[in-house]
């Protein structure tokens, strides 16, 4: 089962975030714990407790990402939300790109239709991504559709 230490853990050994960028002690480590096992359905636990416990450090890890506030006089956070566009908003996948003006066209595939504007942000990370593929391979019950 998701611990606090185990988040912290999987922070540090996984997701290879340093303690001199996020330290054990950062209060947004708490939240974005507190809020993801407020988010998953615990009811995954039963199918897998290995699944609830990806699932938990997954979301937390991209609430994590999206809120954590970079320590004096570094700029980790702010580079690592630059890099996944996290600030950016496109309303669906690109399907077609042609040379003239540099024209796109966006194909909005039809299990995104479904997508709350949460679900909408959790794709910009890998992170959120990994927890919706895992959720919703358990249907839509699951805080996903």
């Amino acid at each position: 089962m998701p611990s606090l230490a185990g988040y912290i853990s999987y922070l540090r050994n996984v997701v290879g975030i340093s303690t001199v960028y996020l330290p054990d002690n950062n209060p947004v480590i708490a939240s974005s714990y507190a809020i993801s096992i407020e988010i998953v359905n615990i009811t995954l636990a039963s199918i897998s407790a290995n699944i609830y416990e990806l699932c938990v450090y997954n979301l937390a890890t991209d609430n994590l990402i999206n809120f954590a506030q970079d320590q004096s006089g570094q700029s980790y956070f702010i580079d690592l939300r630059a890099s996944f566009k996290i600030n950016s908003f496109v309303p669906g996948v690109i399907s077609d790109s042609h040379d003239e003006t540099t024209g796109q066209s966006l194909l909005n595939p039809e299990f995104m239709k479904n997508l709350t504007m949460a679900n909408l942000q959790m794709l910009k990370t890998p992170y959120g991504r990994n927890y919706m593929g895992l959720a919703q391979s358990y249907g839509t019950l699951w805080g996903s559709t």
